[in-house]
């Protein structure tokens, strides 16, 4: 199974601005006093010593996440990362034509859906578009993204071949060579985690939900949902502190997903959905805590914990 990150952001996208950019170029000037700027290899070396928010950025686009089986796509999430997958597809000549795509959506809230109209493989006509949700009425949803007053086409527009499929919480549904399994998670409207096994590996996504009793008795559910993944990637919105402050916006942290990560023997942790308030460095930082919080209470476990960022690929 091969993961690519092409949306993190939650809420709303976070380009960076011109003075976040400024001072990225102002940092990686100052620590390059004494670099021999003729040898490129000396200067690949310095950039990769750099802080993550120095030499990268974790990227402004909302949830879109691809997954590769041997022969199958799937697409997790419609957010604005869609557009440059689409794109991407294209480039590879993964969906010029006749191509089945598989998107599971969450929810259906705009920064989980907002890239569909962009998304170029859905203007080809032989390519089939299959969208699958645990919220009955998803058609109904997509045709008001469509609708006149926010977008200047209808989804009757679009030339490929567009079915919405429903599958229940409780059931398994398989897409190619994946099974297939979702979960409720608490956030306004009800957001779904889905997880996706291919036999020998498993993915877990589980973006836009808030776990307010922390107990082991409560949690147990989403305990036995996520055990024994190879990746879990898990909304990291908000600090611990945010967490109470914020109780009801449908959100968790980084340090929640550690606890789960830690209870259900996960091998990687993806933090995901990232506040669109936080800049590079924050993020740096919140990840940077994460790991000591993780080598504090992990009693010598392994758990790789990874910062969710526009264009990681990940095999599993």
């Amino acid at each position: 199974m091969k993961v690519t990150f092409w949306g993190v952001r939650g809420s709303l996208p976070a380009p960076l601005s011109n003075q976040e950019i400024r001072e990225k170029i102002k940092t990686a000037l100052k620590g390059a006093r004494g670099l021999d700027l003729s040898n490129d290899q000396e200067i690949d070396n310095y950039v990769e010593e750099l802080r993550l928010c120095n030499r990268t950025t974790v990227g402004g686009n909302t949830s879109c996440v691809e997954v590769w089986g041997k022969e199958t796509l799937i697409i997790l999430d419609a957010g604005s990362g869609l557009r440059n997958l689409g794109t991407s597809l294209l480039a590879r000549n993964l969906a010029t034509h006749d191509s089945d795509i598989h998107i599971l959506i969450s929810h259906t809230h705009w920064d989980h859906i907002m890239g569909f109209p962009f998304f170029a493989p859905a203007f080809i006509p032989s390519n089939r578009i299959f969208i699958y949700g645990c919220h009955s009425n998803m058609k109904e949803r997509f045709l008001n993204l469509f609708h006149h007053h926010h977008f200047p086409i209808n989804l009757e527009a679009l030339r490929a071949e567009i079915k919405f499929m429903y599958f229940s919480e409780r059931e398994t549904i398989r897409i190619g060579e994946f099974e297939i399994s979702s979960m409720p998670l608490h956030h306004p409207g009800i957001s779904y985690a889905y997880r996706i096994t291919d036999g020998k590996s498993s993915l877990v996504y589980a973006t836009d939900g808030e776990y307010r009793d922390l107990t082991e008795d409560a949690l147990e559910n989403y305990l036995n949902f996520f055990r024994n993944s190879q990746l879990l990637i898990f909304d990291s919105q908000f600090t611990l502190e945010e967490t109470m402050r914020k109780e009801g916006w449908g959100h968790s942290s980084s340090l929640v997903g550690v606890d789960f990560a830690l209870k259900s023997n996960i091998e990687r942790l993806a933090l995901y959905h990232h506040e669109p308030s936080y800049d590079d460095c924050k993020l740096d930082e919140i990840t940077q805590k994460t790991k000591r919080y993780f080598q504090l209470i992990g009693n010598g476990k392994q758990l790789d914990i990874i910062l969710a960022q526009e264009g990681l690929q990940i095999e599993i």
